[in-house]
Formats: C-alpha cells, structure tokens, sequence
C-alpha cells in the first residue's frame, strides 16, 4: 500500500516516516509546504512531493489530484489543522487515519475540550484577566505542545498575555507527562503508554521513559470512553503543588516523541496503518526499561557524485584498528545506490587488513601508494572519473592540502562528516 505523510518535515511527520520506512507493506510517500531544500524528509524520502499549502482555495483538488497521480491508499495527517482537513476529506479508494470531523475539530480548541472532559478528566481552572491569581499560565487555545506558552508572574506579563486573547491557566510546577495511544476504528482504547516528559525542547520531549502512573492510565480510559478517537492519539498532564495530574491537551495523531513507544516495542504508526486498511491488530507487550533521549540529527545534502575515494586508516577503521560500524554502513549505502567505490591508502597491508576486519570488498580497485595526489590522478585517469563527480573521505589533514592544491574542484570529506555523502531514501 502507498502511505502519504503531510506534511512531512515536523517531528510527527518524522516519525511516522521511521515507523513505517522498514515495512515491507507499505511505500511511503510524503510531503511539505513551501520548506524547499530544508525538509529533512527529502533525505529520508526516495518519493517527497512539494505540496500545496492548506489554506489555498484550491487545496482540496490539488491535493486530490496528487493523491491520485501517486495511487496513494492512505493518508497520515502529522499537524492538527491538518488532521481536521484530513477528517472531512473524502477521496475514492484513499483512507485517511484521522478521527470524526466532530471530534478533530473539538481537539483544535483546548478550551472546547476543557468544557467537554470537565468532569471526565481532572482539567486545569481558567482564569480571566479580573479574576487571575498569579503566578498562572498562559497558552494559546489553539496549538499544541509548549510552543507559545509561558508562565505570568507580573501584572505586566499579564497585560500582554490578555492582549494576545491567552489561555490563562492555573499554573502547574509539576512534572509533565504524555501518554501514547491507539484506538480502533470504533473508538476503543487498545494501548496506553504513559510517559514522563523529563526533558523538553522545541515543544517535544527530549527525554522520556515510561512511568507507572494509575491516575493518569485511569484519566486516559476515561477520555477514550467519552471522546472514542480512532486511530493513534495521545493526552498531556501535568502535576499541581499537590501531585494531582491535571489534563494539558488531547491531540489526535501520531507523536513527535511516540518514537519512545516504538522502541519500547509498540509501533503506534504502523499498528494505525494496518487499523486503517481494514486489517486486525494485536499489540505486542511493551518493553519498560527504555529511556529515550532524543537529539539533533544530521541529514545533509550536497551536489551530484558517482564515485567515492576512500582511506583506510582512521577512516573506514577506527583509531583502535577496529571497523567503524557509521562508515561500514555508509559503504552498504553507496553501494545500494549504485556509487562506485575506491580504497587510496598508504598501508602496504590493506588487502590483510579488509580481510582480517571483514570489510565489505566494494572497492573497484585497492591503490597503495605513499604519493596520494599522483595516485588519484592515475586512478581517475585509469578510470574515467570527473574530479567533479568524486568524493574522497580522508581523516589526514596534512594530506589533505596537497589533494585539494593538486584538484581544486575534488570534494574531500572526513569521517566526522560523512553525513555530506547522504543516504538512500525509504520506497
């Protein structure tokens, strides 16, 4: 099945781009608006489509087209403005994992859904400008995660937070969480995954673990019985001064950092495909002792190459002699793309030494010589390599000048950095 994420570039696009990119059930396609060469899915997507913007007039038959064109099956909406499009659209022979219309319009409205899980869920007191008691927080009503939330503590503070029309809330000092779940396609809870936000940045959680927190699970039961969202889903709390848990939101769709989940055992994404596609699931016991901390990753791209030059000596190995398993899997990925592969090294013992390290041998020629600029110029001669289309991955500073004097237009990467050289989208 054709699987279409968008958009694509935001940390829940991501991760249903990881979740599903290994299946051998689904291709998976996906898209951004307007991000250009800065969408980090276009390293990881072998078919990413630049897609029209939602609030365009003709959005609806745009993207109905593009659909269409790519004979997509099924839709993940990764953004909440999103997902409430996605839940009125109604496309033959397309399936889009989003929940009722009804129910993906309330959740756009943190206000909304206070007033509907009042006496479900233990949710926060609001305030208004007259009746605020600070310290308080303040959060718009439309959004998700931390972003554009802070906490008042100042008549001055408060001022501005009335101005920007602010949710303004009772202010919570406790630790946050979030829980992960799946429902069917008739709203039923099949999986809780309760989470401690322990660490928070760009309104993801950096790090988290899962938590045995009974009040929150009892809380979550009770929104999924009252709300019956199908499909993948999750609930924010965050304790009071007393240790209650008090409900922050309630989004419907994939995570950012359900990504903890799913290497814990339990793929939300994928079990939501196969939800979606009519199939039924049963979900695998969760592994307990995860902890996930989550970081920058680097996803590079750079001008056109054909061929890669490599060195052996802390470069394909380590310092300690020993393969690096990051450029062994670069060779792996060359070599799935069709890139053809050299060894320039100056170790009389090269040949020993990929044997006794079992280095994968795709290496069109192994050259030693103790003169690498005259060496690379036979080997490109030999055989007929553009200086333009070659790359060549070298740790050796002092080598490295005399390489790039001797050839002004060969790309020469270190093995910090074999990043530049990309990597093979997912189908």
């Amino acid at each position: 099945m054709n699987v279409f994420v968008f958009p694509a570039c935001n940390e829940p696009g991501l991760e249903i781009i990881q979740a599903l990119r290994k299946s051998n059930k689904f291709a998976v396609f996906g898209g951004s608006t307007g991000k250009g060469p800065y969408d980090p899915a276009r390293q990881l997507l072998e078919n990413y489509i630049e897609c029209p913007h939602y609030l365009e007039p003709d959005f609806f038959s745009r993207f109905e087209q593009l659909l269409g064109e790519l004979r997509i099956d099924l839709v993940f909406p990764a953004w909440d403005p999103i997902v409430a499009l996605c839940s009125e659209m109604r496309v033959e022979g397309v399936t889009f994992v989003a929940p009722r219309p009804e129910i993906a319009r309330l959740l756009l409205s943190k206000r909304d859904t206070y007033e509907r899980l009042c006496g479900v869920a233990s949710v926060p007191r609001l305030f208004s400008p007259e009746t605020a008691a600070l310290p308080l927080f303040a959060k718009p009503d439309r959004g998700s995660g931390s972003r554009g939330s802070y906490i008042v503590r100042s008549p001055e503070e408060l001022a501005v937070a009335t101005r920007e029309d602010a949710l303004l809330c009772e202010y919570l000092p406790g630790e946050e969480y979030t829980v992960d779940c799946v429902s069917d396609r008739a709203g039923r809870l099949l999986f809780a995954n309760v989470r401690v936000r322990a660490s928070i940045g760009r309104g993801v959680a950096l790090g988290t673990r899962p938590v045995d927190e009974p009040d929150i699970r009892r809380q979550v039961e009770a929104i999924a019985a009252e709300l019956c969202i199908e499909g993948p889903w999750f609930a924010q709390f965050k304790k009071n001064a007393a240790g209650n848990a008090i409900l922050l939101e309630v989004n419907a769709r994939v995570g950012g950092s359900m990504t903890l989940t799913r290497l814990a055992g339990v793929n939300i994404p994928l079990i939501a495909a196969f939800l979606f596609s009519g199939h039924e699931v049963r979900v695998p016991r969760l592994r307990e002792d995860v902890v996930l901390n989550r970081c920058l990753r680097n996803l590079c791209a750079g001008a056109p190459f054909d061929w890669v030059v490599w060195d052996l000596d802390d470069t394909l190995l380590r310092k300690d002699g020993r393969p690096d398993p990051d450029v062994m899997a670069c060779l792996y990925d060359l070599h799935n793309r069709g890139k053809r592969q050299l060894l320039l090294t100056r170790n009389p013992d090269a040949e020993a030494v990929l044997s006794q390290r079992r280095v994968p041998l795709f290496f069109e020629e192994i050259c030693i010589s103790e003169d690498k600029p005259g060496a690379l110029a036979a080997l490109t001669e030999r055989h007929g390599i553009p200086i333009d289309r070659c790359v060549m991955v070298n740790d050796s500073y002092a080598e490295r000048f005399p390489l790039e004097d001797a050839f002004p237009q060969l790309r020469i990467v270190t093995p910090d950095a074999i990043e530049y050289l990309g990597r093979e989208g997912a189908q």
